[in-house]
């Protein structure tokens, strides 16, 4: 009789480094790569995990696009629910392993990225969904005859986990279809029908009024301001579209859409504190204020302050009545 294989309880992973992002906060983080091919970041890798790290990325630019795995370091639950919600049904719940809900027992995440250039020890992506800080995992590179799933004529249909995501960022590379590996998605693919459904019609129409779009004006690279200054946006224009690539598929959660439909939104976008209000009625969304972040927080901090201190004086005031 053969000896039986000891089973791993349990398995440590050390990051090979940490995203770098604009997404400070879970308010409109992209859940998925293809919503935005403007949301830039860098992966730069540690040297707790090799002693010359830009070795492991040598030859990684002959690649158009990478896997990164990935740990959801900020869920804030230690449990998980076999049935979810996912935000394209509007509160009907799924079994989870049919979602790509966060929440998870093991909460790793897999995401497609496109490398927009490698320097030294760190790769420099485009269409990232990635908080600020995530821990990576590892990163594997994008190979379309071996990622994309090939036709078997014994199998009526083939499901995988990211066969939308991939699909949508290959399409966007040149260089990915100049490769003489490149194939295009096979017709055996099936999703469900609640995947799909709905497609442009759940987009939102996204305005902006003249003083958001005149103030979006005053953000660049070079602002004299550094309040003003871009990191991962190259211009004006890249600022204005990426704000509306990310607002058209309504990053609020189902409780805030059908508890906070009548208050203002906000998100972080670059270097920008963006307010806007959504109106359920006419699919709209409308950005109101653009501001940059840091004079933003700065307000918070001062309200907090205030709000203090008026509630010291309070304090004061009624045990000068006691004593």
């Amino acid at each position: 009789m053969a000896e039986e294989e000891t089973k791993i309880e349990s398995y440590v992973f050390k990051p090979i480094g940490y995203a770098s992002t604009w997404f400070k906060f879970k308010n409109a983080t992209p859940r998925q790569p293809s919503v935005s091919s403007l949301t830039r970041g860098f992966i730069k890798i540690s040297t707790e995990i090799f002693s010359q790290p830009h070795h492991s990325l040598k030859n990684l630019n002959q690649f158009s696009h990478v896997w990164i795995l990935f740990l959801f370091h900020k869920n804030g639950r230690p449990f998980t629910k076999t049935m979810v919600a996912p935000p394209r049904l509007g509160g009907a719940r799924v079994g989870l392993f049919s979602t790509r809900s966060p929440h998870r027992p093991n909460p790793i995440g897999l995401t497609l990225a496109k490398i927009e250039k490698v320097e030294g020890d760190t790769v420099h992506l485009c269409g990232l969904d990635l908080l600020d800080g995530t821990p990576i995992i590892d990163i594997k590179p994008y190979i379309p005859s071996y990622d994309y799933p090939q036709h078997n004529e014994q199998t009526d249909s083939v499901t995988t986990e990211a066969i939308d995501s991939a699909t949508t960022a290959v399409s966007e590379s040149t260089d990915a279809i100049d490769d003489p590996t490149y194939c295009s998605p096979p017709t055996t693919v099936s999703n469900p029908e609640w995947i799909t459904l709905g497609g442009q019609e759940k987009t939102l129409n996204v305005a902006f009024t003249q003083d958001a779009l005149s103030q979006i004006r005053k953000f660049s690279l070079d602002a004299e301001d550094p309040a003003y200054r871009l990191s991962f946006l190259k211009s004006p224009e890249e600022a204005q579209k990426a704000i509306e690539d990310i607002l058209r598929e309504d990053p609020r959660s189902i409780y805030r859409k059908m508890k906070g439909q009548d208050l203002l939104y906000f998100c972080v976008v670059d270097c920008m504190h963006v307010t806007t209000w959504f109106d359920e009625c006419i699919k709209k969304c409308e950005v109101l204020r653009v501001m940059p972040y840091t004079t933003r927080k700065a307000m918070n901090e001062a309200n907090k302050k205030q709000q203090w201190d008026n509630n010291l004086a309070k304090i004061e005031d009624k045990m000068k009545e006691v004593m």
